[in-house]
């Protein structure tokens, strides 16, 4: 007997045909959802390749989250910022987070120092290119290398929390087991993600304002543990 937390049989059901490549111990944790203002509320949290800063802003806005131990940034120089990104930039220096420009998410010791985090966030990492680096598929290089670097930044009992597009395509591209045992983390348990709970949230790609999660309906959140 598995426990679908927070669903009901017919919505276990209903994971089970969804999701059919994962294990039962991964469908047993799949059908939850992870609440990302309650984290928040903890305090000392590092959010990464922002794009437009909305999941940052619309998560901060929340009641009772500690704004100024919050610190955002994205990849982009501050000249590259899109009108929405510099819009959003001076909502969140408003409420009293700090925001930060040209930071590397594979590379973050060379752009924070030795800062570290109770949580870690990056939203849809996507690298636009399907071009193999080092015989892997380059969003898995990404993730893989993000998580070596944001261990560095986890205080004890911290969190690295990644959502993508659920589908097998990116489960394949992304290989989140292996990206963890790469970074000496252990296989991250998995949630259901619903950006229709966050009011204001537009995904945006590095580099230009299109999203990864364009044209997709579901999608998931992985917790990997320090």
């Amino acid at each position: 007997m598995y426990e679908f937390r927070g669903a009901t049989l017919q919505e276990a059901v209903h994971q089970a045909l969804r999701y059919p490549a994962l294990s039962t111990k991964k469908l047993a944790k799949v059908a939850a959802k992870f609440d990302f203002t309650a984290r928040l509320r903890m305090g000392n949290v590092l959010f990464v390749g922002e794009g437009n800063l909305s999941f940052a802003l619309t998560i901060s806005g929340k009641p009772r989250v500690p704004t100024s131990s919050i610190l955002a940034t994205v990849y982009e120089a501050e000249e590259d910022l899109t009108d929405t990104a510099y819009d959003n930039a001076r909502k969140l220096l408003k409420l009293g987070c700090s925001v930060k420009t040209g930071v590397d998410a594979t590379r973050l010791s060379d752009t924070i120092g030795k800062r570290q985090f109770r949580t870690i966030i990056f939203q849809f990492p996507n690298v636009a290119s399907r071009d193999p680096r080092y015989g892997q598929n380059p969003n898995h290089v990404l993730v893989a290398r993000f998580l070596k670097s944001a261990r560095n930044h986890l205080k004890p009992g911290g969190l690295v929390i990644v959502s993508t597009v659920d589908s097998p395509f990116y489960e394949g591209a992304f290989k989140m087991d292996d990206a963890a045992r790469k970074a000496g983390f252990a296989a991250p348990d998995i949630y259901t993600f619903d950006p229709r709970e966050y009011p204001g949230y537009t995904h945006q790609n590095t580099a230009n304002e299109e999203s990864a999660a364009d044209g997709h309906t579901a999608f998931a959140t992985f917790v990997f543990s320090g």
